[in-house]
């Protein structure tokens, strides 16, 4: 007989709930209790991009699927596309129990944490402890902060995929098939392939273990069986996202991340420039972080006490209060290897504890597994510090070089070494106490040691920053920065081993009877809060809540207010860092933008001709120069309107811009794209166009002028008139992408040309015709319809399997 289904069975399950809940509602309480949201700059970015999109949705029903409002166009895949076919978006609501976003991803984050160390038989008290250990770690809330909530709900749902896979091995085949295919559907939802990436070197390592055991005990038919049924819950969860994998799939061939367009492009075998992708790498010694926080001095900037010795140093060279108060605010305290850190990754010291411990009490590949991805994930982190190991990944791993901010690697230690840490300790409550206390004596004597050498350490050490040669000859003012380095450094190893010695004293009572498991359980939990919470504060806290931040952030200024009297369909070029803001583009068509994966060959126009003739005309405004009409390059783009401010003073209108399209009379045939974007600086682009010939066929090098004018706008559907008395070439100021964008002349499906690098033309008759161009990819449509057939597939296993579990919980 089965037992019966017990309440008392899920009584911890729904005490991890309630309290995951509660840690939520106190991490993000103005979220709750104060109507307040995050001032979040990616996610404020992101809605400028996608506001096009999204009134396009609202006015029509359908989705855009293009838009023209940042780099002059390109598809918004990567931006925002909703896809009725993708079901699963439901189950991420019911899993996060409706919590707003980011503490919904929080939420799922402790939960999926939880849930794997149930499967590595972990008391579920304990795991809890373990939730939040995963949840509240500084990488993963500064990356709420900054506004990534794509890479966090990739991160979220990586402990559930690791469960499913773990139960199939563990020939739980029908619990760990749904689960594999479900996590997997919910992780590549995400929509960070960058996270789910390295959530594969965590599975082939383990899968590695696993095959060497197989052959070892002669167990191959096993593990192939195993092996077939997790590719298909794979593919099952693939398929439940195969639209957005297929659009962004294709349309990485032409972003930065494919391959490259130019011979003069160093990467011309795809993927993103070594140099970009390395941008952001952690120096050798930087996952020291992981342990002490302020190990390298925190944020790029940090606020420092009035009660400091820096402050106290500032006063005794004179500075008054108010100086001293507005320096302190916005310290250069980071004297790491990165341009730029929102904060540091802090794993917590007692993780690293009961990590260090896990590796002296675990036994057998589950150790080794967990040890060596999180060394790999560590060494990759190090990127352009490692050029041995990590110029050879990124030149030949497959995918590797797609992704960029390789300290990011971080993902894989992050969920491995409390993976390996909560087991440890798990296996040391099991076991015989007399034969594993010398074990917790070690761990806690290597943790506490570091921290003890650091505190020394940091006496003797000379905390010089990139920075600081920026400070001039000012020698005093680096000192006391250094010494407010050194401080915060020693002020951290110090609260580090105190944490340490307190979990370690924990253990160790409970090992001696001195102590009941379960309070020991209750304080090992609380001295894991008392540590998170407050080094997470220093970079989520109050101060990131605001009211109406959206509102407040796209408040239409006068500026604004003068472009949008012109209801016609224009460019905007914002002189402010045009290619790193969206701003622009939440009220106007913009040629600048925000974004991680804009289109190669528009990144090549930015780089060959846009940015030095912004330059240029610039330099032209500040000498009292209006006129731009030897701006060819913007012009084309049909850059109506120069913004440079807020006020409505601050707007120039283009008369030199080409409008949405018109007809050349010349035709510049080049052989190569090398050609064809170095004869763009040398040409009239409102009389003659470049074409690459080797690519598109034209007979004719001269043409006739007529005119063409556009009837109707919308992203994804343009709709022009022409009237010309002989054959012309007419030119669209809009950009080029063969994979989903149809022209019809009178109805009649004709070849569109790639000319002057990035733009649109049509051959079009001698006569009066209407011209439509639009975008109907198939990767959309097809794509939705297999995600809407494999969510059904994956709901209806779900609730069968379910429905099973509850069944055999029953008397039979």
């Amino acid at each position: 007989m089965n037992q019966k289904f017990n309440l008392k069975n899920l009584a911890p399950h729904i005490l991890a709930v309630v309290v995951f809940i509660i840690i939520n509602v106190v991490m993000y309480w103005p979220l709750f209790l104060e109507n307040k949201t995050l001032n979040q700059n990616d996610i404020l970015q992101g809605a400028g991009a996608n506001q096009e999109i999204i009134e396009h949705r609202e006015a029509t029903g359908e989705e855009a699927l293009w838009t023209n409002g940042m780099f002059s166009g390109m598809p918004a895949y990567l931006i925002n596309v909703q896809w009725s076919g993708e079901l699963t978006k439901h189950i991420r609501k019911v899993i996060s129990f409706g919590l707003p976003s980011p503490a919904n991803h929080t939420f799922v984050a402790m939960l999926a944490f939880y849930i794997l160390l149930l499967v590595f038989r972990v008391n579920p008290y304990l795991a809890i402890a373990g939730g939040f250990a995963y949840g509240l770690n500084t990488f993963f809330l500064i990356s709420v902060e900054a506004g990534h909530i794509w890479k966090v709900a990739a991160i979220s749902y990586m402990p559930l995929v690791l469960a499913g896979i773990v139960l199939t091995f563990r020939k739980k085949y029908l619990l760990g098939f749904v689960l594999t295919a479900l996590a997997m559907a919910l992780e590549i939802s995400s929509n960070h392939y960058q996270i789910t990436y390295y959530l594969l070197f965590i599975v082939l390592i383990f899968g590695v273990f696993k095959l060497i055991d197989a052959i070892k005990n002669k167990t191959l038919p096993e593990f192939g069986k195993t092996i077939g049924i997790l590719i298909i819950a794979v593919l099952l969860g693939i398929g439940a996202n195969i639209g957005k994998i297929w659009t962004a799939y294709e349309y990485g061939k032409y972003s930065i991340r494919g391959q490259a367009v130019l011979s003069s492009n160093t990467q011309s075998t795809g993927g993103l420039d070594r140099d970009y992708a390395f941008a952001w790498s952690n120096g050798i010694w930087e996952p020291l972080t992981f342990l002490i926080p302020n190990f390298y001095g925190g944020a790029s900037q940090e606020e420092v006490s009035m009660n400091s010795k820096l402050a106290e140093g500032l006063r005794k060279q004179g500075a008054g209060s108010g100086q001293i108060r507005s320096f302190v605010k916005s310290v250069p305290t980071y004297w790491g290897d990165q341009p730029f850190t929102s904060g540091p990754y802090y794993l917590g010291a007692i993780a690293i504890f009961l990590f260090v411990l896990g590796i002296l009490v675990v036994k057998g590949p589950v150790k080794w597994w967990l040890v060596i991805a999180s060394v790999l994930g560590i060494v990759l982190s190090w990127g352009d510090n490692f050029e041995a190991f990590n110029y050879f990944m990124f030149d030949y791993f497959p995918g590797y070089n797609k992704f960029r901010s390789v300290s990011m690697t971080v993902t894989i230690p992050f969920l491995c070494m409390p993976l390996l840490g909560f087991i440890g300790l798990q296996k040391l409550i099991d076991e015989d106490w007399n034969k594993t206390k010398k074990s917790l004596f070690y761990a806690a004597g290597v943790v506490a040691g570091l921290c003890l050498i650091f505190i020394a350490g940091s006496f003797m050490m000379r905390f010089r920053g990139t920075v600081d040669p920026q400070l001039g000859d000012q020698a005093w003012l680096v000192d006391l920065i250094r010494d407010q380095r050194a401080s915060m450094m020693r002020g951290d190893a110090f609260r580090s081993l105190i944490f340490v010695v307190l979990a370690a004293a924990v253990i160790y009572f409970m090992g001696e009877n001195k102590i009941k498991k379960y309070t020991a359980i209750l304080l090992i939990a609380g001295l894991i809060l008392v540590d998170y919470i407050p080094v997470a504060k220093r970079y989520l806290n109050d101060e990131n809540f605001k009211r109406d931040v959206k509102g407040s952030f796209f408040a239409k200024s006068q500026a604004d207010e003068r472009i949008l009297q012109d209801d016609g369909h224009y460019r905007v070029l914002n002189l402010n860092n045009p290619f790193n803001e969206a701003r622009t583009s939440y009220y106007h068509s913009s040629i600048g933008g925000y974004h991680g994966a804009k289109m190669r060959r528009y990144q090549d126009l930015i780089e060959y001709h846009l940015q030095s003739e912004i330059n240029e005309l610039i330099e032209g405004l500040r000498a009292g120069n209006t006129d731009f009409s030897d701006f060819d390059v913007i012009n084309m783009l049909n850059t109506k309107y120069i913004k440079f401010g807020a006020e409505a003073g601050q707007v120039i209108v283009n008369q030199a811009a080409l409008g949405n399209a018109w007809f050349v009379r010349n035709l510049q045939k080049v052989n190569t794209p090398d050609e064809a974007i170095e004869a763009l600086g040398n040409i009239d682009t409102e009389n003659t166009a470049v074409i690459n010939s080797s690519e598109f066929t034209v007979a004719e090098n001269s043409f006739m002028d007529g005119t063409i004018e556009l009837d109707s706008y919308a992203p994804n559907q343009l709709e022009y008139s022409s009237k010309n008395a002989d054959k012309g070439l007419a030119v669209f100021s809009e950009v080029y992408y063969p994979k989903g964008w149809k022209a019809y002349i009178d109805g009649k499906e004709v070849e569109i040309l790639q000319v002057n690098y990035v733009l649109r033309a049509l051959e079009i008759p001698a006569g009066e015709h209407e011209v439509v161009f639009k975008f109907e990819p198939q990767a959309y449509y097809i794509g939705n319809k297999i995600m809407m057939g494999s969510s059904i597939v994956l709901i209806l296993l779900l609730l069968g399997s379910l429905f099973y579990s509850v069944k055999k919980s029953k008397v039979v």
